[in-house]
């Protein structure tokens, strides 16, 4: 019977370390800079040709600091995440509302029309190719996001339409706020690489190294990344 307390001892210490490796109460933040876009986001523009175009400052989530996405990926320890809750991208104005939507990779993603006429939404992304058909006003259809990465999205009907999903293999990520700022907390201790995206810029990426409870502040400057 002694015989097998060793192994029940060494698989307890494994154990004990797997987890120790993922635990930890650290902080990320920043402040992430961006540079005047040469072209801004409207709504109804090629539409209502007699009308002004509403500008991204009419509505804050179309606004190109909402729509800039932190992301943080270990490096050191798998990471287990849940498909995200809530997650809906709708069509208002002939515009996707958010630009961007942050996912995880398995999430279904409801897509809506709050417009008063028809709308498609349709991806031609490698390996994330659909197309709902042509949906009526106040529909909604689920789909379900298979991929990871930037998956672009537009309406056949309305063709200057496009939106972005971007599926991401970590449970750690995060929108801006309307001043640029970010701040991800509960991080387990480890190494993770950094990401930013958005649709109109490069992506940025860094390392970064999370121990002890401490909190990371780093800035970023994605002016010279137009």
């Amino acid at each position: 019977m002694h015989k097998f307390i060793p192994i029940i001892f060494f698989s307890s210490l494994f154990f004990s370390i797997l987890v120790s490796a993922q635990t930890g109460n650290n902080t990320f933040k920043g402040h992430i800079k961006i540079p005047v876009l040469k072209e801004p986001i409207t709504r109804g523009k090629g539409y209502n040709k007699d009308r002004t175009p509403i500008m991204h400052s009419d509505d804050p989530m179309a606004a190109p600091p909402r729509n800039v996405i932190v992301s943080v990926h270990p490096l050191s320890f798998d990471a287990a995440y849940e498909p995200t809750t809530d997650a809906f991208m709708t069509q208002k104005e002939q515009t996707f509302l958010p630009l961007v939507l942050p996912v995880t990779k398995g999430s279904t993603v409801y897509l809506l029309n709050e417009d008063q006429f028809f709308h498609n939404v349709f991806s031609l992304t490698p390996k994330a190719r659909f197309n709902i058909g042509r949906r009526p006003p106040g529909n909604s259809y689920p789909q379900k996001i298979k991929k990871s990465g930037v998956i672009r999205l537009g309406c056949d009907i309305h063709t200057h339409m496009a939106g972005f999903i971007l599926s991401l293999e970590t449970p750690y990520f995060q929108r801006v706020d309307v001043n640029g700022n970010f701040q991800l907390q509960q991080l387990p201790d480890g190494r993770y690489r950094v990401e930013i995206y958005h649709p109109q810029l490069k992506k940025v990426t860094a390392t970064i190294e999370l121990k002890g409870g401490q909190t990371l502040t780093k800035n970023f400057d994605l002016s010279t990344r137009a």
